[in-house]
């Protein structure tokens, strides 16, 4: 056996063994995006909240609940979401897999959506603010997978 061990006294290599002279140059590959990206995810998941508040409103809610939503919505998204994606984007960076991306849009918002509506509500029930959540990180998940095409991998 060798001084490091990883060898077999035949000389073949154990299994699951890495020295540093097999593990190659750091992966530079990176994924990119634009404002032009940012700007698209950040319209889709304020539409979807708009439109998903518009429903839950009733079923004669009309237009002026939609415009009210996008409003505050987008008032509230800027500088809540808006960060938050900006912040998620940039750590994911050198992760190819666009689906972990959308997976974590998802994890993240949901966390953080429970999190503020479970310090901002007053019920005392943790468990009603579980729907909201979801629905959050649904979005962000939507919206994160709606500029797939926008996005690239250097």
């Amino acid at each position: 056996m060798s001084k490091d061990g990883d060898e077999e006294p035949n000389g073949e290599r154990i299994a699951g063994s890495v020295t540093p002279d097999d593990v190659g140059p750091p992966s530079r590959h990176r994924v990119t995006y634009g404002p032009a990206a940012v700007v698209v995810g950040f319209l889709v998941g304020l539409t979807l909240l708009a439109l998903a508040f518009t429903v839950t409103w009733g079923p004669g809610s009309g237009a002026g609940i939609f415009v009210m939503a996008l409003l505050y919505g987008s008032l509230i998204g800027a500088s809540t979401a808006l960060p938050l994606g900006i912040a998620i984007g940039l750590l994911l960076r050198p992760v190819r897999n666009q689906w972990v991306h959308v997976g974590a849009f998802f994890a993240v918002f949901t966390a953080a959506a429970f999190l503020i509506a479970t310090a901002l509500s007053p019920s005392t029930a943790i468990a009603e603010n579980l729907p909201v959540a979801l629905l959050m990180g649904g979005v962000a998940s939507v919206a994160r997978a709606s500029i797939w095409k926008l996005v690239r991998v250097q």
